[in-house]
């Protein structure tokens, strides 16, 4: 999946108003950091059980530990003194200056492909957005091209600041209908249709993003009410079908989540190009299969 024109460094940040059953980043949907354990890198060295003070971990000195994470609470303490990684924290704090000394380094690569920085997550606005703004204040300084990957479940000043420097946006639009959307993301669309009819009217560079679940959005009743809804509300440069996958599964099992992945079929290239179809038979052509974007010059 592309996340903006040419090479970029992209920044995940965590928290997400949604709860997409099909999130290939789960550790992205909390809005605090969450343990990941890689068991097959255990080395049985017991370091872990001297630290950790929450009674999370049950070791056992021939398997290694086994985590309850409902008593865990994510200090780290645990990370912190396991010499084979086997224990990780999601996330890690960077000041403004720490990040964009990592942006800098890869600004060679932004040069020669016309790339930059997408901001995604979870759910990049969703941060302090005064605090977000300092941060994309600077990369438009160094006139970096800036996009911004969101499910536009965001509240309008967010995007509003957003807008002010981010050359692109990358929408996603999962479904149209409200019942369906909420009971199965957690979230109701209205939010989010709102916000795309209004940024849609800005002057921006907008792309749309489909993810084609079958089960969720992929019957064609399903996708001609999306673009329907797309033809009568909005006018992006690209809508990119992205389809459905299960990478990202086994991350569930090492955050000590249920996978509900399983529960949605893989899409296979036919049902893809029969998907595609819905949409040019609409007129939007612009319309195509996977998340490619040409490259375009940040001001």
């Amino acid at each position: 999946m592309e996340n903006g024109p040419g090479l970029r460094t992209t920044l995940f940040f965590t928290g997400c108003p949604l709860s997409c059953p099909w999130c290939h980043n789960p550790e992205g949907q909390p809005d605090k950091p969450v343990l990941f354990y890689f068991r097959e890198r255990c080395i049985q060295c017991g370091n872990c059980e001297y630290v950790c003070e929450d009674e999370a971990l049950d070791y056992d000195p021939e398997t290694g530990p086994e985590i309850n994470y409902n008593n865990c609470t994510a200090c780290g303490k645990c990370a912190d003194v396991c010499p084979t990684d086997s224990l990780l924290m999601s996330v890690k704090l960077y000041s403004v200056n720490e990040i964009m000394e990592i942006i800098l380094r890869d600004r060679p690569y932004f040069d020669r492909s016309q790339g930059g920085v997408t901001l995604s997550g979870g759910e990049p606005l969703a941060q302090d957005i005064d605090l977000l703004e300092v941060l994309m204040k600077e990369i438009k300084r160094e006139k970096i091209d800036l996009s911004i990957d969101t499910s536009g479940a965001v509240p309008r000043r967010n995007l509003a600041t957003a807008l002010k420097y981010a050359n692109s946006f990358l929408y996603d639009l999962k479904h149209v209908d409200p019942v369906k959307h909420k009971e199965v993301t957690k979230f109701d669309n209205e939010q989010i249709l709102d916000n795309l009819i209004w940024l849609s009217k800005q002057e921006t560079t907008l792309h749309v993003r489909v993810p084609v679940i079958p089960g969720f959005n992929g019957d064609e009743e399903e996708l001609e009410a999306i673009a329907d809804w797309i033809a009568a509300n909005t006018a992006p440069e690209t809508i990119a079908l992205l389809p459905y996958h299960r990478h990202g599964s086994d991350k569930y099992d090492r955050l000590g989540m249920d996978d509900q992945k399983v529960l949605f079929n893989v899409p296979s290239d036919d049902f893809m190009d029969k998907a595609l179809k819905v949409f040019l038979d609409k007129g939007l052509n612009q319309a195509r299969i996977g998340g490619a974007i040409l490259a375009s010059k940040a001001e």
